[in-house]
């Protein structure tokens, strides 16, 4: 008996004493807080540890401590840690400080585009007077202290000379903060005072007392969005909107690993989504599609389309007659059901005018039965039209934000969509530019399949994610640069080297346990750090030279080889010999021909077998040729009498039911078909003046089908298939635009922009609906100044060239001079070629000195010495060997040089 009363009482004062300390740490200890119930749940980031000397002491002993010491925040924090130990005593009072306290560092909005950290040291049952009293005792003579009230709490502003605030720092209950703003500290103030608590810690809820060996990593949507909105010069985009709408909150706990930083922790999200990988995944065909011109990823990986549109953006507004289109004629007949789930959405390099060029990568269940109810859902309206290209329809969608309306508010930035089936895979871009980039990078093999090692995103997408976003930072940088804000700006320049060190920032969310978790995961390569150095040229040797009998007088012009892929050269010399050369630099045949060639040179696949034939003209013949040197049945063919100008090759359907389009000397319009055979309405259509441009077939979106030509005196004229003028043709420029017109991607990428200029100025740009749209006259330097509008290879965008006596300058489609050249000449020849991002290149050719110059858009010469060159230099890039084939011509010689990309 004497045993259970004993155990009674035990059990009693067990009770009492835990019933008592709770009353403490709630009532009479009230001043006892989380430090994270004095930082504001929008905070850009907060780092929170309870061993904050050791982590700090094994960052700075990681390998990847030799970054982040070159980026000021880091120095500086290291340089303040070495100046507060001074101030205690210089014995490792700091490190004897934090230990076992909760210390957190976070990052605030302080203004528009401005920033500031918040220190915060939690002395749990102690109080930080001691410390701060001590650190004040200590203190050089140069700095002052200034005492003041802010809501009944006392500051201590810390000033230095000039009378320069260093530091704000106050003490709420056993929380020392500090920060070089005020304004962060009376945040914190007010949210200890309020009654109402809306701080970080009340969004953390049952994770706010977990933390990990290291210390965690904590931040919201919310955070993130101001950051963005700070930094950039769009404020209000539609990035930002979303994040600001959504409530998510992520608390991740570091962890080192040989070459990487890894955050991995709960996510708390504002909708209960399942992150289960899709069952049906299969990346690897993804791959297939993915160019190696991504500069972002976002993959969704959920199992089934109806988990995949819970995520939702907040921000997208629909409009109700889309919404109400697609509600009645794909999503009520079941059009969601044939997704898997699964969805990509790339960010591409700038590609001309285009820059967001983004596609989506949709796997379908059914991709026929997919593409059949888009292909029904496009022919029921206005805008009924599709176009061809390397083999692929594409289903053309004026609706704006298409992609957005079918999926709960994701993907945006489609004013315009452009869709195709690409096996299971449905691709949508939000340009047709783009469209045709995908799909010549799949033909090229320069995706992610093909060269998985130079492609550091494929490192970053792991199969478990249901969701993942991937930023490849060495090839977006520089459009973070350019979309910065004027206060950022420089900074991202200064140190894009040290960030670039990071191959790729990911973050994922996995399902664990039934819960998601969010990992951020930030690689590093030291060795790749290197300092900011001047750049300099390359002294590049040909490759391979070939050599012709005779002085070459046409080319080299760049066609496929369709048995393996590689790029064969078409050549002509002066005895009008024409030669095939392949990728070894074997003369594959050679053909006489009548005269000297004056058309590019096409590719047709006569017999629909995926062989190609050669297709050129000279003035009195249109010749084509097989890879053995034959001509195809019926030709060569000739024009009555007629004397050919200008070839251009047409196939409006990818049937390969090809239209040869020609013009002649005496002003008339040739369309034959793939036999050779007169075409009704053009056989021929008579224009009465000597031609100046190659006619062209041109599709323009939402318009539909022109047939183009541009003769003497500044007409252009826009016809249909049939022959027929189209509504405001003919365009009249004037008799002094003596140069052939530029037709180039519009502002926005979804667009066809016609470009005209006269050898004295003055520039112009007209709609395909016969209407001038802009009119400028460009300043002239002298009398004999002359004007050129030069197009790059693709005609996505252009350049202007203001030719003086003694210097060229060099202009953007925007008039701004972006350098000069101190060459000029009646001799001197220019080319521009754009390749995408910043792999733009003018290639220079001094036919009388016998040199060729190539520069990038800031005037810097890229090789050290020039390169030998009489003629047009021709500039293939090769990415998935990572270079440039830069092929000049001298006399009978033909030189191709390699330049790393």
């Amino acid at each position: 008996m004497k045993i259970w009363k004993s155990l009674l009482v035990l059990i009693g004062i067990t009770l009492f004493s835990l019933g008592g300390y709770w009353l403490y740490e709630n009532y009479f200890y009230s001043g006892k807080i989380n430090s994270l119930e004095l930082i504001q749940p929008d905070a850009i980031f907060v780092f929170e540890t309870y061993q904050a000397n050791q982590t700090w002491n094994e960052l700075v002993n990681q390998p990847v401590w030799q970054i982040l010491s070159q980026l000021p925040a880091f120095s500086k924090t290291a340089d303040q840690l070495v100046s507060l130990d001074s101030l205690t005593g210089a014995n490792g009072q700091v490190s004897k400080t934090l230990r076992g306290k909760q210390v957190t560092i976070s990052y605030h909005s302080i203004g528009i585009d401005s920033f500031e950290l918040l220190y915060s040291i939690n002395f749990g049952a102690n109080s930080p007077l001691n410390f701060l009293e001590e650190i004040k005792s200590r203190l050089p003579k140069n700095i002052r202290i200034q005492n003041r009230k802010y809501s009944d709490q006392e500051v201590f502003e810390f000033f230095g000379t000039g009378n320069s605030r260093k530091w704000s720092v106050t003490i709420l209950g056993n929380v020392m903060l500090a920060s070089a703003s005020s304004f962060i500290v009376e945040e914190a103030i007010r949210l200890y005072i309020s009654s109402d608590q809306n701080s970080l810690a009340s969004k953390l809820g049952d994770e706010l007392k977990k933390g990990s060996e290291w210390g965690r990593l904590i931040f919201s949507a919310k955070g993130v969005s101001k950051f963005l909105e700070g930094i950039g010069t769009e404020r209000g985009n539609s990035t930002v909107k979303e994040l600001a709408l959504n409530e998510s909150i992520f608390a991740l706990n570091l962890t080192f690993e040989e070459g990487l930083l890894t955050f991995k922790g709960p996510a708390l999200l504002g909708a209960e989504i399942n992150f289960t990988p899709s069952v049906r995944a299969n990346f690897p065909d993804i791959q297939k599609l993915i160019s190696n011109r991504t500069q972002a990823l976002t993959q969704i990986n959920l199992d089934g389309i109806f988990e995949s549109q819970k995520l939702q953006n907040a921000a997208f507004s629909p409009k109700s007659t889309i919404s109400g289109e697609i509600q009645n004629r794909l999503t009520d007949r079941g059009f969601l059901d044939n997704f898997s789930g699964e969805f990509y959405f790339l960010q591409l390099e700038n590609l001309g005018n285009q820059n967001d060029n983004l596609v989506i990568l949709a796997k379908a269940l059914d991709p026929a039965q997919t593409f059949a109810f888009l292909k029904e859902f496009r022919n029921g309206t206005d805008q009924d039209q599709s176009d061809f290209y390397r083999g692929s329809e594409i289903l053309f969608f004026p609706e704006e934000e298409f992609p957005a309306h079918l999926f709960n508010g994701k993907f945006t930035g489609f004013p315009q969509t452009h869709i195709s089936l690409m096996g299971e895979i449905l691709v949508m871009t939000n340009s047709s530019a783009g469209m045709k980039l995908i799909l010549d990078d799949l033909a090229s093999g320069n995706t992610w399949a093909k060269a998985p090692e130079s492609a550091p995103g494929n490192r970053a997408i792991n199969p478990a994610a249901g969701y993942s976003k991937t930023f490849i930072l060495d090839k977006i940088w520089k459009k973070w640069e350019v979309k910065s804000n004027p206060a950022w700006n420089p900074f991202l320049q200064i140190y894009a080297s040290v960030f670039k060190t990071f191959p790729y920032l990911s973050f994922r969310i996995n399902q664990i346990g039934g819960k998601p978790e969010a990992t951020l995961s930030i690689p590093y390569q030291t060795a790749n750090l290197v300092p900011v150095k001047e750049t300099t040229g390359l002294s590049l040797v040909p490759s391979r030279t070939i050599t012709l009998p005779e002085k070459i007088i046409y080319g080299p012009k760049g066609i496929l080889n369709f048995n393996d892929k590689t790029e064969d050269l078409v050549l002509q010399d002066a005895n009008h010999v024409l030669y095939l050369v392949n990728s070894g630099g074997e003369i594959v045949y050679s053909q006489q021909l009548t005269g000297s060639i004056i058309s590019d040179a096409f590719q047709i696949d006569f017999l629909k077998n995926g062989k190609l034939q050669l297709l050129v003209a000279t003035s009195d013949k249109l010749y084509a040729i097989d890879r053995l040197g034959n001509s195809l049945p019926g030709f060569p063919l000739s024009l009555e009498n007629e004397k050919i100008t200008h070839l251009s090759l047409a196939d409006y359907d990818n049937s390969r039911d090809y239209r040869y389009f020609l013009a002649t000397e005496s002003g008339n319009l040739w369309l034959l078909d793939r036999t050779g055979k007169g075409l009704e309405g053009w056989n021929p259509l008579k224009l009465g003046k000597k031609p100046v441009l190659a006619p062209r077939h041109i599709r323009v979106p939402g318009k539909g089908d022109f047939m183009v030509s541009q003769t003497e005196g500044g007409i252009v004229h826009f016809f249909n298939r049939r022959g027929e003028n189209q509504v405001g043709s003919p365009l009249v420029l004037g008799k002094e635009f003596v140069s052939p017109i530029n037709i180039t991607t519009g502002i926005g990428g979804n667009t066809l922009k016609i470009s005209a200029i006269s050898q004295t100025g003055e520039l112009i740009h007209a709609s395909f609906g016969g209407e001038i749209t802009y009119r400028t006259q460009l300043v002239k330097a002298d009398k004999d100044n002359r004007f050129v509008l030069l197009a790059d290879q693709s005609g996505h965008s252009e350049i202007i060239l203001s030719r003086q006596y003694s210097k060229t300058l060099i202009l953007n489609e925007q008039e701004k001079v972006l350098f000069t050249l101190p060459i000029s000449g009646e001799k001197v020849g220019f080319g521009y070629f754009d390749f995408g991002s910043d792999r733009k290149i003018i290639a220079v050719s001094d036919s009388e000195q016998g040199f060729g110059y190539l520069y990038n858009l800031q005037g810097t010469m890229l090789t050290a010495t020039p390169l030998e060159s009489e003629g047009a230099i021709q500039i293939s890039h090769q990415p998935t060997r990572n270079q440039y084939a830069i092929r000049t011509v001298s006399g009978h010689r033909m030189m191709e040089y390699l330049m790393p990309d």
